[in-house]
């Protein structure tokens, strides 16, 4: 837009205006003024509606097409056009750069979310290796002792110092046999409460309802009385992911449910925030959260009586439905 400076050069002398004329120091200052904006390498790609409006507006001016009487009056609009072009774009200029902001804050999040993972395999890793040197140390120690019982037989002498020693090395064996046992059943444990949680979710059916296609996750899927998510249960989330991109233009309901224990506003409360945490994590995994809403029902909605801990656990669940 360079040329609206020449169009003004050639106005002037076409029509033999004294340059000193203070309209004509107004039309070049509007002029620079919009041209300013226009070439604004930042501004470049946004506001190019009302950059166009401002343009035909300072046009009319500097062509001569519009009435003298009306000339303050355009003059005045034009400089508020062009203030409030870089207005919007400086607006979608910022609108923009959160964008951005927001992509490389997901693309962090999901390098934590890795990196926790290598983690946690790298803790497995030592806790395997610290059982296997606690199993050879209780070996050792066995060992120990049968040399000890061995030497007591051969010296008579020795006898009582030998077989406090055999009983102290017992003692010891026993000791770590215990730790090791311990730890390996603790090991166990994990890897069967992980391996259980894994099977629950891949063994998970669904149902047709009235409402839709229905898939219930239980509350073993959360931390106990909490809305946080097991992390078994995100790192074996892809079947509920499957289901849900088996219906890519369906939308998708997602119902937080409690049972009766507490107040109602706790209840809905936490049933919000499961459904709310089921949500992000189906985000997180490639879902649209267009495609995604997400509603807390707290106890009203009971699938068994809240009388007993098995119908209680039924009720505590949360129901994804492929809306129909």
């Amino acid at each position: 837009m360079k040329y609206l400076l020449a169009v003004i050069s050639l106005v002037l002398l076409s029509t033999q205006i004294d340059a000193r004329n203070s309209k004509n120091v107004e039309y070049i200052s509007l002029a620079k003024d919009f041209n300013n904006l226009i070439e604004n390498e930042k501004y470049k790609p946004y506001a190019k509606k009302e950059k166009l409006a401002a343009q035909s507006s300072v046009n009319n001016l500097v062509n001569g097409k519009v009435k003298s009487r009306k000339k303050e009056l355009a003059l005045y609009l034009s400089r508020h056009k062009i203030a409030y072009a870089r207005l919007v774009a400086e607006y979608q200029w910022i609108e923009a750069q959160i964008e951005l902001e927001e992509d490389k804050a997901h693309d962090f999040e999901v390098s934590i979310s890795k990196t926790e993972s290598q983690i946690a395999r790298h803790d497995a890793d030592i806790a395997r290796m610290m059982l296997i040197a606690q199993q050879e140390e209780a070996q050792r120690a066995n060992v120990r002792a049968q040399q000890a019982e061995i030497e007591m037989q051969n010296s008579i002498d020795q006898q009582a110092r030998l077989k406090q020693e055999t009983e102290a090395a017992k003692r010891y064996a026993k000791a770590q046999a215990e730790e090791a046992d311990l730890a390996k059943q603790e090991a166990e444990l994990a890897l069967e409460e992980a391996d259980s949680l894994r099977r629950k979710l891949n063994s998970i059916a669904t149902e047709q309802t009235d409402k839709g296609l229905m898939m219930t996750l239980g509350d073993f899927v959360f931390d106990s009385g909490k809305a946080t998510i097991k992390k078994e249960a995100t790192d074996n989330f892809s079947k509920v992911v499957e289901f849900i991109n088996s219906y890519p233009d369906n939308q998708v309901r997602i119902e937080g449910h409690t049972d009766s224990s507490g107040s109602n506003q706790l209840n809905l409360k936490l049933s919000q925030l499961r459904a709310d945490a089921v949500k992000a994590l189906l985000i997180q995994n490639g879902i649209l959260s267009s495609q995604i809403k997400s509603v807390g029902m707290g106890e009203d909605f009971p699938v068994a009586e809240n009388t007993s801990n098995a119908g209680k656990a039924k009720n505590r669940r949360v129901e994804i439905i492929i809306l129909q």
